[in-house]
């Protein structure tokens, strides 16, 4: 068993660092997605001044994000809504999960390279790249914690020290903040008043206890709305067989390689093996102990969850069900698998080590050949977020860039940076890391290396939009890419400026790299006449010319204007 736990260890810690290094590359302090919908609910309510228990409790689409949305608070009370914190806390809760795993591993019985390999795989699955999504988006560390709850809660009813009320007490508090992380956690009830009863809590604290989760059910299902964009529940149930097979992809999306119909037959095979276990442990609770029973329910909770996100999304199609988030439910519920199936092997021979094994090449290698695979793609989407920043602080809100930020068009990321601009938070609490050098914009053309390596693909100029120039960049000799980009009018004053940040495959195949091939987009607030020259600007302070007389044409609407047509304001 020794060697196989010694094998397991390292590919648990590089899974481990591989997802740290993941969290490290694609962060960068700009909110978006849900979390530029939480901004803009904040900063309509009247931000600190407005914002209440009534916003706090009001629905983010189909979930009460309470506890969420008060470590949002804290990023933006404490540290100026960086996002840093949120990452962090992802990363603690996750590493906090794989560690109460281990503890109940260990409390079974486990010690010695058994143990080990455990903990090992607990871990290398808690940050796996799988799910990198939760790892680069703030706005995830409510799809972190409401697992990370749910287990506590479990741990506190069944293994928890002091009396039975302590017990109860504990897992109505967990089981309170599981709800109110995500809609899921309401299926931690139903699993608390089963572990209750199979623990012997009778009696007033068990009547508490259903009373706490019946009201706490019955309140949030009473005030229930499908999303409008989502597939509603009440009719979904009349698709079982739809909501199943969505249901059992999403468990398997961590082992996704093995193919769709084996993972369909793995994971029915599993619910089945859950399900018998649960059985076997009602009947004959002598052969169980508590710590089973946790990891029975925890991975009773996570199908549960498989099913109630199938209500809202299968008509999405099963392809939806393997996206990067799910992949943290997948893993903690095939890991709660092989926990228990650990320990009903460990007394045979070889066995474990061969499970051990096993589990851990098929939980942990995709993963890391993900991380080769996925990150540059990654990089190209935290620079392509950066990007949406320099051009709106550069030349003002741009739908375009802004797509990158929100899913789709809309006026709320336009709202959002605005009011983030106006309090200084997030991307603009420190602008330097979005801003050219201050010598770049006031004298760019100086001093001037060689002609870069590149081409400016092209420039446009209208009294909406601005000028626009585009293109990319290289040093000729070294390949090396010009951070900023800088564009001047005849009078050889800056009237564009931006980043080499556009990810784009086809100048990585021209500079022969995987990892960089960014193109440029400089802009500028005001319509300019005459030629343009474009200069890139390096780290280092080098300076190199792209392109000299580009001519900045007129959009084709403009063209076809009648000859007397003028501006809106002049009429």
């Amino acid at each position: 068993m020794r060697p196989v736990a010694a094998v397991v260890l390292v590919l648990g810690l590089a899974s481990a660092a591989a997802g740290l290094a993941i969290a490290a590359l694609g962060y960068a302090p700009i909110p978006f997605g849900d979390s530029l919908s939480f901004f803009r609910k904040f900063f309509d309510a009247g931000g600190w001044d407005g914002y209440g228990l009534a916003e706090l409790y009001a629905r983010h689409n189909e979930h009460r994000i309470v506890v969420p949305a008060l470590f949002f608070l804290l990023d933006i009370g404490l540290f100026r809504a960086s996002q840093a914190f949120l990452i962090v806390v992802t990363v603690v809760s996750s590493l906090v999960h794989a560690a109460l795993l281990a503890w109940l591993f260990r409390r079974l019985g486990h010690r010695g390279a058994l143990l080990g390999a455990f903990t090992a795989v607990a871990a290398g699955t808690a940050l796996s790249p799988l799910a990198w999504e939760n790892l680069v988006w703030s706005f995830q560390v409510q799809f972190i914690q409401v697992w990370l709850f749910a287990t506590l809660a479990f741990a506190a009813l069944a293994v928890g020290e002091g009396g039975r009320w302590w017990r109860v007490a504990g897992a109505i508090v967990f089981g309170l903040a599981s709800t109110y992380t995500m809609a899921n956690g309401l299926a931690v009830w139903p699993l608390l008043f089963g572990l209750a009863w199979w623990r012997g809590v009778r009696g007033a604290p068990f009547w508490l206890l259903a009373a706490v989760g019946a009201a706490v059910v019955a309140v949030e299902l009473s005030g229930f709305r499908p999303h409008g964009t989502h597939s509603d529940p009440a009719e979904t149930l009349l698709q079982p067989l739809a909501v199943g097979h969505y249901a059992l992809r999403y468990l398997t999306t961590a082992v996704a390689v093995i193919g769709p119909t084996a993972r369909d037959i793995l994971g029915a095979a599993l619910v089945l093996a859950i399900g018998g276990l649960t059985v076997d442990a009602v009947l004959r609770p002598a052969r169980y102990r508590a710590e089973h029973g946790v990891l029975l329910a925890l991975a009773g909770f996570v199908v549960a969850a498989a099913l109630l996100t199938a209500l809202g999304r299968v008509g999405f199609g099963l392809a939806q069900a393997d996206a990067s988030r799910y992949a943290t439910p997948s893993l903690l519920f095939l890991v709660a698998v092989l926990g228990l199936a650990l320990d009903r092997i460990a007394g045979i021979r070889a066995l474990p080590a061969v499970v051990a094994g096993g589990g851990a090449l098929v939980l942990l290698v995709p993963g890391l050949v993900l991380t080769w695979k996925e990150l540059p793609s990654i990089a190209g989407s935290r620079d392509s977020r950066i990007n949406a920043i320099v051009e709106y602080m550069a030349g003002g809100y741009r739908p375009a860039a802004a797509l990158s930020l929100f899913p789709r068009a809309s006026t709320v990321p336009a709202r959002v940076l605005e009011r983030l601009d106006a309090a200084g938070l997030g991307p603009f609490a420190d602008r330097t890391r979005f801003v050219p050098p201050a010598d770049a914009l006031r004298d760019p053309g100086r001093p001037l290396a060689e002609m870069c390596r590149g081409a400016v693909d092209g420039a446009v100029s209208d009294p909406v939009n601005g000028v626009q120039v585009w293109g990319w960049a290289a040093d000729k000799a070294s390949d090396e890419q010009p951070r900023w980009i800088v564009a001047t009018g005849a009078d050889d004053t800056v009237v564009a400026w931006g980043a080499s940040l556009v990810w784009r495959p086809d100048v990585a195949a021209a500079l022969g790299t995987r990892w960089g091939g960014r193109g440029f987009m400089a802009t500028g607030p005001k319509p300019v006449d005459g030629p343009l020259t474009v200069y890139g600007a390096f780290e280092d302070g080098r300076r190199c010319a792209v392109a000299t007389g580009v001519a900045a044409a007129e959009p084709r609407f403009l063209g076809d204007l009648p000859s007397l047509a003028s501006p809106a304001a002049s009429c």
